[in-house]
């Protein structure tokens, strides 16, 4: 049986299994009725490509890995159910969890309500990231294209190479990637134990809150950050601290810490990863509180963000730690040291960017609708996932939890909206 080697971010994201359930997922909401047969097709092909897509996870003491499965069909590729609601069918199907021992770690299911249908998927967080997942749902989409016309599937071109974290040095003069591999500090510990206030209750349910911000709203938002020197990132880090300040447990300190994940492809020259995998790294925004109003909150914010962009190595602190980890001890111990060493952000955020409508336009359909979000986080992690689609932007929380903890990440949601609303009055 073929193995694959387990890259660093496979093992970090399965030693982070008990803070998230490991997933990304999507949806794709469309008019008219997708072609199972075609899409079965289209992802069966690709499936054959990423060897990643069919392996499961060894979690040996000594030597993790992949092995990769053979014995697979077309018909495994998605399942079909028909509903009568299809975002509240869509969003259960994102509630389940893949096994790392699975066979499969995707599941695709179409679900069709009438004339219309919706597209679901999960993929193990451990085999890619955010970037790599929208690259892959464009090629699955691609293919169904080439089959649905009548082309040649093997026409479709896929990327492909190495999968591990050394291909972030190889564009780099030989004096940086020597500074690159000795960024040893440890950029998850930001000191800040502020949390949210979740409640005890352990009847927990997996849930996808959701807000959507129309385009005209989106635009007000960029153009009005613009005069401040502001990303619309950096509006929305600003607007999510300003909120959750208001829901954190009762402490002396006042600092926020928002943790944003950082695509690491900036530091290839093609913006490019060479195959499907992780390549994230952790940027921590750490506010000293947030008193003032929403354009001084923005300034600190930006004074934040623009300091660590401007950093050439930024996001590539701890990697090398991460390595010599693994690379000195058995992955038992490696584990340990892992969960000792490194914090998992209490409060999250993850801007997956632009969803490209064309990326998802289905012969013969329209795709009305599309988010993307990253892992349900348990209590007490928190995340907000952010993807704009058509130029709306969907903000998401996913998280295990009670019935008034759901109840109080909506009122988060929806001070988050009351904040933005206010910035551009």
């Amino acid at each position: 049986m073929q193995k694959l080697k387990a890259e660093i971010w496979d093992r970090v994201q399965y030693i982070f299994r008990n803070y998230y359930d490991r997933m990304i997922h999507s949806v794709s909401y469309y008019e008219g009725k997708v072609n199972l047969s075609a899409l079965r097709e289209s992802l069966y092909h690709i499936v054959k490509h990423y060897p990643i897509l069919r392996s499961s996870f060894n979690s040996s003491m000594l030597n993790p890995s992949w092995s990769v499965n053979e014995d697979f069909t077309k018909e495994e590729m998605a399942d079909a159910v028909y509903c009568d609601d299809l975002q509240k069918s869509a969003l259960a199907s994102l509630a389940e969890e893949i096994s790392y021992k699975a066979k499969f770690q995707f599941k695709m299911t179409v679900h069709y309500c009438g004339e219309n249908s919706a597209i679901s998927l999960l993929v193990n967080h451990m085999c890619m990231d955010g970037t790599d997942f929208k690259y892959l749902i464009g090629k699955i989409v691609e293919g169904y294209n080439l089959i649905v016309r009548g082309g040649d599937i093997n026409s479709l071109a896929l990327k492909s190479g190495d999968r591990g974290v050394e291909q972030l040095y190889k564009d780099m003069s030989e004096e940086d990637a020597k500074t690159a591999h000795g960024l040893m500090k440890n950029v998850s510990k930001t000191g800040v134990k502020n949390k949210f206030a979740f409640t005890d209750n352990e009847d927990c349910t997996t849930c996808f809150n959701l807000r959507k911000l129309e385009k005209e709203f989106v635009d007000r938002l960029k153009a009005k950050g613009k005069e401040f020197g502001a990303t619309l990132n950096d509006v929305f880090v600003t607007a999510y601290a300003r909120a959750i300040s208001n829901y954190i447990e009762k402490s002396d300190d006042k600092r926020i810490a928002i943790t944003c994940m950082k695509n690491l492809r900036d530091h290839i020259k093609s913006g490019e990863s060479e195959d499907l995998t992780n390549l994230t790294g952790f940027m921590p925004c750490v506010l000293e509180d947030t008193d003032g109003t929403f354009r001084e909150t923005l300034a600190n914010v930006c004074e934040k963000t623009k300091s660590a962009k401007e950093d050439e190595f930024c996001g590539l602190y701890g990697l090398p730690l991460m390595a010599l980890a693994f690379k000195l001890f058995p992955y038992s111990i490696a584990e340990m040291a892992i969960k000792i060493g490194y914090e998992n952000p209490l409060i999250g955020m993850s801007n997956i960017g632009v969803i490209s409508e064309e990326a998802l336009v289905a012969d013969g359909l329209k795709c009305v609708d599309a988010f993307i979000t990253g892992a349900t986080k348990f209590k007490p992690y928190i995340q907000l996932t952010t993807t704009t689609f058509k130029g709306e932007t969907t903000l998401c929380v996913a998280e295990k939890c009670s019935d008034e903890d759901r109840r109080r990440i909506n009122a988060l949601l929806d001070d988050i909206v009351t904040e933005l609303k206010e910035f551009c009055e």
